[in-house]
């Protein structure tokens, strides 16, 4: 027999209680129902692409000698996108879910509210459609991925540096957050500022064509697809970092408290979305995937709160002096094998559900 809307509801809060009380506050049966009654069948479809927005930033500086951020082209990046497009059954769209790992900061000296790249790129791809459909992006492993063109931002930090410096303060190894040090009347910062919002604009545009490239070139979309979620903890050693400079110098430490990490799982048909509550770098996810024994396999992050690892480096990546590595407090050698077996674990347990 088929359920009604008020018994559909009345099931999901049943399931919902006492796994996620805050969500099912906000969400009210009568807010439930409205949506259920637009419930429409639909058919989903999968696919990859590859955008050239993000590059590695982690650099070794020519003129130090030492670590620091700066566009590595030789670097490991992942220029996948990855999305799962919706649409009705006579093939009107209904909207996309797409994956990317790059950083959001172009314009994070701006002291405003933006959405930056993923923000850029989903209102164009939402304009292309007259904003009848909803476009998603998450983030993929982008721990040590930044936007390919990021120069503005690196002239604005320097011209913070000797701004701090001219009231005695060196800033030279760290950076405050936000955009303070900075006179908006100053010419060369406002042509750099508004630089950085034609720069957002225009990598969203690169990325939302990709997009809507591969919504144009999904094939055989599936019209059904069983759901499953599930999460997992896992566990690593934790350390403390017992001296400071952002970059370039190395990092000494003490045993600090283990660090838990929350996995997820959100197995849609045969598509698998592996999640990290953390930022992570780029070869983990990478590795995932090769992994995987299901070709379509994404990595979110900074997903379900936040860790307090920090960043989760590669087990290869633990040698470089670079701020990421330095900040984060995990100790070498758990983490990344953790987190590939932990989230194929759970793709085992979601199949034998079947």
């Amino acid at each position: 027999m088929k359920e009604t809307p008020k018994q559909y509801i009345k099931r999901i809060l049943g399931n919902l209680s006492g796994q996620h009380p805050l969500r099912v506050q906000a969400a009210t049966p009568k807010k439930l129902e409205r949506l259920v009654r637009k419930l429409t069948p639909a058919r989903m479809g999968y696919g990859t692409g590859v955008s050239y927005i993000n590059v590695n930033r982690q650099i070794v500086d020519p003129k130090t000698g030492r670590w620091w951020e700066g566009a590595n082209y030789e670097g490991p990046s992942d220029k996948t996108v990855a999305v799962l497009t919706f649409e009705s059954l006579d093939g009107t769209p209904i909207g996309v879910y797409y994956n990317y790992a790059v950083h959001a900061v172009i314009a994070g000296q701006l002291d405003q509210v933006s959405g930056d790249i993923p923000g850029a790129a989903s209102r164009y791809v939402e304009d292309s459609f007259d904003d009848r459909i909803v476009a998603v992006w998450s983030s993929g492993a982008a721990g040590d991925q930044n936007p390919i063109y990021f120069q503005q931002t690196y002239d604005l930090r320097e011209i913070r540096v000797r701004e701090y410096a001219s009231r005695g303060i060196d800033i030279s190894n760290s950076m405050p957050p936000g955009g303070e040090g900075l006179n908006r009347n100053d010419p060369v910062v406002a042509r750099l500022m508004n630089q950085q919002r034609q720069m957002v604009a225009s990598m969203g545009q690169f990325l939302g064509e990709e997009v809507l490239r591969l919504m144009r070139g999904i094939e055989r979309p599936v019209t059904s697809a069983a759901v499953h979620g599930s999460f997992a903890s896992i566990r690593c050693p934790g350390r403390e970092r017992t001296n400071q400079g952002r970059a370039g110098f190395e990092g000494t430490y003490k045993d600090g408290a283990p660090v838990d990490i929350r996995l997820g799982l959100l197995r849609v048909g045969d598509v698998m979305i592996g999640a990290v509550n953390a930022e992570v770098f780029t070869r983990i996810a990478q590795r995932l995937k090769r992994e995987s024994p299901y070709k379509a396999t994404m990595l979110t992050t900074l997903t379900n709160g936040a860790a307090r690892s920090g960043y989760i480096p590669d087990d290869a990546s633990f040698g470089k002096q670079t701020f990421e590595v330095l900040s984060s407090r995990l100790q070498p050698g758990c983490a990344e094998s953790s987190i590939v077996n932990g989230l194929l674990d759970l793709m085992q347990e979601s199949r034998a559900r079947d």
